[in-house]
């Protein structure tokens, strides 16, 4: 007979991968791996939110995980990079509405 409390439950199957996702996601932000090498080394790897364009919603639910886990190294990094990531949709906001293509900065 298997006890109740020793199969793990659908939801924290959810749990495990959604915390797999954030981690996979937290590597490539702060750049500790690349998303080839995480793919390369479980290629049914999945990613919380879209690295290449990470919402600032998405870090600040991936700073609340890490938060609860007392990970807090990790939130001061998705910290700054929530900082770099706000500062960078500002000025390409600031870009569209002032009309300058995207050669402007170079």
């Amino acid at each position: 007979m298997v006890e109740v409390g020793s199969i793990p439950t659908i939801t924290t199957k959810i749990q495990i991968m959604i915390e797999e996702c954030i981690r996979n996601t937290y590597e490539v932000l702060t750049e500790k791996q690349r998303i080839e090498d995480i793919l390369k080394d479980e290629p049914t790897s999945m990613f919380y939110g879209n690295p290449f364009g990470i919402t600032l919603e998405d870090i600040d639910e991936m700073i609340n995980f890490f938060e609860n886990t007392e990970e807090y190294e990790k939130c001061n990094e998705l910290s700054n990079y929530r900082n770099i990531r706000d500062l960078d949709i500002f000025l390409e906001n600031l870009r569209i509405k002032n009309g300058l293509d995207n050669n402007y900065w170079i």
